[in-house]
Order: C-alpha cells, then sequence, then structure tokens
C-alpha cells in the first residue's frame, strides 16, 4: 500500500475502532486495571497575523525515532543459536552499563527543576494537586529545540542544561531509562507536534525532533474539529484511555500554528500487596475538613523509615523496581514547608539518605495509607514564569526562527493527570531492577505512619522523579 494511501486509510478510522482495538489489546494482555497515572503537557504556540505559505501536505511530516537502547536478550534465542545470544548479551550488557553511567550524571541535572517547579505546582490550593516532572521537563526540553535566541536559553537555564547538545543526551538517557511496556508493567511516553497547514517551517528541525526526541509530527487545519478529534483519539491512545474525559476536551485557542503534546503512562504492582480484609475506615483531616475514608494496612512491615527537618517518609517497591514514596509532614509543619526545604530530593534521588549518617533506619512500620483516585487540571504558565521562563509567552520577546517563519508565542501550558492507587498497585516507572536480598535481623523499634493528613507523594524511577502530589482530600 502506498503511504499517501495509508495515512488516508489511517485517518478514516472512528474514535469507535481506535476504542475497541485498545480494548482488543487490554485483553491480550491480560491486564486488570488496578490503578494508574497519566499525564499531558500540552504547550500551543499562536502566529501574530502572518500570511504563512503552505510549503508542505504531507499529513505525516516526521515519524518518531524507536528506542535506541538494544533490548535484552530473550533466553530462548540462546537454545536457537548461542553465539548470537552471547553477542547479543554483550552488546545489551555495555548499553546497560554505559545508561547506567549516563543516569548517574543525567538525575543531578533534575534537581532544580524538580525542586522549583515542584515547589510551584504543589502549594497554593487547598485541593489536591498533580504534577508530573518527567513530562513537563520533555515538553519543554522540546520547545527549547524549536527556539531560539534568549528564549532558548531561558527554557536550557531553567532545565540545568548547557546547550541542545547536552539537552538531547538527557532526554535520550531520560527516556530509555524509564520507557518500559512488557504487557504486565507498563512505563510509555509519546510526543506529538502539530502543524498548521499553513505553517513553513524547518525540516531539520522536524526531524531532530523526531529522532532525538521520539516525536510523531503531523501537519493539519488545527482550526478544525476534526484535527482536534484526532489530537484528542492520540492523547487517549497514548494514556491507556485513562484520561479520554480530558482527552476529548481539546480546544485549540483562536489561530494556532503549532500545537505539541507530551504523554506519560504507568501502571505496575506493589511488591507486597495489600490486604483488603484489613482495610478500615477513618478519618483523614483535610485543608477543606474532615472526611472518611478507606485505609489500607500493613501491621509491622519491614522497610525503612526516612526522616528530614520537617519530615517523615516510606516508600513503597513495585515490582518493576520503582517506588512510590509517601512524604508526611511533621505535626506543626505543612506540604509546603517540606517543598520549600527542598531536602526531599537528596532521599528520592538515593544520594546523601543512609543509616550512618542517621537519616534512615530499617524499621518495623505500621502503614496506614487511604485510597484514592484524583484527577488534578495544572496551569503551569505562571510558575515557569517565575523560574524564569517568561520569552516564549509573548510575542515581542519570543523567539522561534529556529523552526518557523513570523512571529509567534506560546499561549499557555497545561498539564492534565490522574492517579488511582488501591490494594493491588499503582502505575509505576519501568525500569527493572532486582529488589535486595538478605535483609538484616528484624530490628526492635516500632513506628506507626498514619497517612491521616495531608501528604506528599513521589514516583521515582532509579532516581528520576516521575510523578509527584500533594493529597490534601483524597
Amino acid at each position: 500500500m502506498k503511504k499517501e494511501k495509508l495515512v488516508q486509510a489511517l485517518d478514516e478510522i472512528s474514535p469507535k475502532h481506535i476504542a475497541e482495538a485498545a480494548s482488543a489489546k487490554k485483553k491480550r494482555r491480560g491486564l486488570t486495571r488496578i490503578a494508574a497515572i497519566a499525564a499531558i503537557l500540552a504547550l500551543v504556540l499562536l502566529i501574530k497575523n502572518v500570511e504563512v505559505p503552505v510549503v508542505i501536505t504531507a499529513q505525516a511530516v516526521s515519524r518518531a525515532s524507536g528506542a535506541k537502547t538494544p533490548q535484552r536478550p530473550n533466553s530462548l534465542m540462546e537454545m536457537v543459536n548461542e553465539a548470537e545470544y552471547n553477542k547479543a548479551w554483550k552488546q545489551w550488557r555495555e548499553a546497560h552499563n554505559a545508561l547506567s553511567d549516563a543516569r548517574d550524571n543525567a538525575v543531578p541535572l533534575l534537581r532544580q527543576f524538580t525542586t522549583e517547579s515542584c515547589q510551584a505546582f504543589l502549594t497554593g490550593s487547598e485541593s489536591n494537586l498533580l504534577y508530573s516532572p518527567i513530562n513537563a521537563y520533555i515538553g519543554l526540553a522540546m520547545a527549547a529545540e524549536l527556539a531560539s535566541g534568549s528564549s532558548r536559553q531561558q527554557l536550557l537555564d531553567a532545565l540545568g542544561i548547557a546547550d541542545t547538545e547536552q539537552l538531547r543526551r538527557q532526554i535520550h538517557t531520560l527516556w530509555e531509562s524509564v520507557y518500559q511496556d512488557d504487557g504486565n508493567e507498563i512505563c510509555t511516553l509519546a510526543n506529538s507536534l502539530w502543524l498548521d497547514t499553513r505553517l513553513h517551517y524547518t525540516q531539520g528541525v522536524m526531524d531532530d525532533l523526531a529522532y532525538y526526541y521520539y516525536t510523531d509530527i503531523y501537519q493539519r487545519d488545527l482550526g478544525k474539529g476534526r484535527t482536534q478529534k484526532d489530537i484528542g483519539n492520540w492523547i487517549a491512545g497514548n494514556t491507556g484511555g485513562f484520561l479520554k474525559k480530558n482527552a476529548i476536551r481539546v480546544q485549540m485557542p483562536e489561530d494556532p500554528i503549532l500545537a505539541l503534546y507530551s504523554t506519560i503512562y504507568f501502571q505496575a504492582k506493589w511488591q507486597d500487596e495489600f490486604n483488603a480484609g484489613n482495610n478500615t475506615e477513618k478519618t483523614f483531616h483535610g485543608t477543606l475538613g474532615d472526611t472518611t475514608c478507606t485505609f489500607m494496612n500493613a501491621k509491622l512491615r519491614q522497610m525503612y523509615y526516612y526522616w528530614g527537618d520537617s519530615y517523615g517518609a516510606v516508600s513503597l517497591s513495585l515490582k518493576n523496581g520503582s517506588r512510590m514514596w509517601f512524604i508526611l509532614p511533621d505535626e506543626g509543619k505543612t506540604t509546603e514547608d517540606v517543598l520549600r526545604e527542598g531536602q526531599y530530593w537528596d532521599m528520592i534521588s538515593h544520594t546523601g539518605y543512609t543509616e550512618e549518617q542517621g537519616n534512615c533506619k530499617y524499621m518495623k512500620v505500621n502503614l496506614s495509607v487511604p485510597k484514592f483516585d484524583i484527577s488534578a487540571q495544572a496551569d503551569l504558565k505562571e510558575g515557569l514564569q517565575a523560574m524564569g521562563i517568561t520569552d516564549i509567552f509573548s510575542f515581542e520577546t519570543a523567539d522561534f526562527t529556529q523552526a518557523l517563519e513570523g512571529p509567534a508565542c506560546i499561549t499557555g501550558a497545561n498539564q492534565s493527570l490522574r492517579v488511582a492507587i488501591d490494594e493491588k498497585g499503582v502505575t509505576a516507572a519501568a525500569y527493572i531492577e532486582i529488589p535486595g536480598a538478605g535483609a538484616a535481623a528484624p530490628p526492635e523499634e516500632i513506628i506507626d505512619f498514619i497517612l491521616d493528613r495531608p501528604f506528599l507523594f513521589v514516583i521515582t524511577n532509579s532516581g528520576i522523579p516521575l510523578f509527584a502530589g500533594a493529597v490534601n482530600q483524597p
């Protein structure tokens, strides 16, 4: 089938067919939706009273590159061809070690962006607040690739990066470190760029976005309802349908020329599941008043307990090796105090917290965690401006001449998120690691860790912050 006919055929696929295909895929995998987290970062650019000539009419301008890190060889290969298996295993091991070394360098670069952005986007409201650092980081990195001059420099400074070459290595490391979809544990990221048919753009920049940022790029009339429906289908399809209600409400501002979407979707099970028979109804003392919630309880669970100047914390392991951190402010302290101090970063990034340093201890913990399924919309524009990213939001100062012709600016930056946890699991990052074995003898100390007042959570993958939230009223 020729490319033009294939594109036409894909364009004619209805939302119903997409939904049916997604449903069939889930059934084949035998997944049970026990918990999920998804996020979308959307950036939309406008053009200011400029007639832009049509130069490319193809719907697919560039297609996203695939994973660049070799997959771990299947053991069945060894029985078929031992020599090829040994070769593949050596290549995978070398690539795996190189990626691990790159990740050690990449994680510290996230500190400034994560601590500043979490403080900006997880404070200032008594409602539940959700935010995905990695989702925002990747979306803004793509915007930096499109920008020039001070517009690009402000984005690079906020991301803690020196230049675009380092930025490309950073995105490659983060993407390859967390991406996984093996049918059991899911951590999928996706990017897309939608260009208006009037837009005159630089093909080389589009190709760079496709290769370095794993981005599918399409060209459509962004003012038409069909395009918005296509974008909604793309979002729903790349978030497992978990944000379907949010996706169908995609709205373009007047006269858009470009829309950028970055998604992230996770699903995984607890390493040690909660027993629903131990659930209890308790009072949660929320910011908006007391409410009764279902709490998941685990008695005398052996685990590390962490503490900082204003909080205590524990982390629960997921089967893919990721962690969900629960951070409870001390009495008299708030989640905003913890975020402002920023001390939690050393804990979630596995730096600076050891028993020898006196800020964590292996203990028996009576754990009580509220079940929740919460959604949030986050307008990131004001927070990004406070972080020094200002030029891109004004026609007078924005510079996107690296990729586009004519004056353009970004109208907004928004995230849509949903988080759900229960006895079986929670969405999670997807880098596999083997949990530690041969634990020390159970300690004598016992501590109650009851999340019955506002708390923070962070989901990490090898120290990479994927999701964060302030649960003020589950």
